[in-house]
């Protein structure tokens, strides 16, 4: 049981076409590097008619050993508590956009999924075949100002999940950059955000463990706990990474990674 592949992603409201209207090409760049970074999980996808999808042009697969069994969606909340799958849905009410979307809105338990996990699960609809549906998704919200080691118990917790896990991790790093008074200094923004761009770029799981609470509660990096949830789902293995997108400078943290299988630390 182990994790295979990740995704990580920000969380803008921007990002939704339906939500930006007219401003939605302001965000075209980072919203088609997430569907990249959502493309290359290789997740397989369910037909109404219950067949696999086997569109190669929307990153739909037929299952087999390499493909995940289980997605879980992650992301940074108030607390930590994992949703029910049938009564999640995704909605920007509480940030005060009328907008929402799911199937769990019509079910009686229905609940609202936070910010982090709504704009999450709308990357996984986008660009997705009309009539299929992704199958066995997980949503795990993870508490902002939670340790590093309850962050990576968390994640060695999911990838156990299934035989083969895959992550979609929404997170976002310093949102103080551009602000020159203290204690929000540019540079120390920029040392941070730095750190996160090198160990995402490098699948370095221990890089992201090491990242401090308070530092990046001081710089409101709110993707702090959800990159080490995914540290310990990586739990000592190795992936080939790429950094898709990083902050510009002067901006928001935005961090656009991808994470595929590679071998066992200490395999060859």
């Amino acid at each position: 049981m182990a994790l295979i592949s990740a995704a990580v992603c920000p969380y803008p409201p921007g990002l939704i076409t339906e939500v930006a209207g007219e401003a939605a090409a302001q965000s075209d760049t980072l919203r088609a590097v997430c569907a990249e970074s959502v493309r290359r999980l290789g997740l397989p996808q369910l037909g109404i008619n219950n067949g696999w999808a086997a569109s190669d042009g929307f990153g739909a697969r037929r299952p087999d050993e390499t493909t995940p069994e289980l997605l879980v969606l992650v992301g940074g909340d108030d607390t930590t508590r994992l949703f029910q799958t049938a009564g999640a849905y995704a909605s920007l009410r509480a940030q005060g956009i009328d907008w929402s979307t799911g199937w769990g809105q019509d079910n009686e338990d229905a609940v609202p999924l936070p910010l982090s996990l709504s704009v999450g699960y709308w990357l996984l609809d986008y660009g997705r075949p009309p009539g299929m549906h992704r199958a066995s998704v997980a949503f795990q919200a993870v508490a902002l100002d939670a340790t590093p080691q309850q962050c990576a118990a968390l994640g060695r917790e999911l990838a156990g999940r299934a035989d083969r896990v895959a992550m979609l991790v929404m997170g976002e790093g310093s949102a103080v950059r551009g602000v020159t008074v203290r204690p929000h200094p540019n540079e120390q923004a920029g040392r941070y955000d730095a750190e996160v761009a090198a160990a995402l770029g490098a699948a370095d799981a221990e890089r992201l463990g090491r990242l401090d609470l308070v530092e990046s509660n001081r710089l409101n990096a709110t993707g702090r706990a959800a990159w080490q949830v995914l540290a310990g789902a990586a739990d000592g293995r190795r992936f080939q990474a790429e950094l898709l997108a990083g902050p510009a400078p002067g901006g928001v943290g935005y961090f656009v990674a991808s994470w595929t299988q590679g071998v066992t630390a200490g395999g060859g």
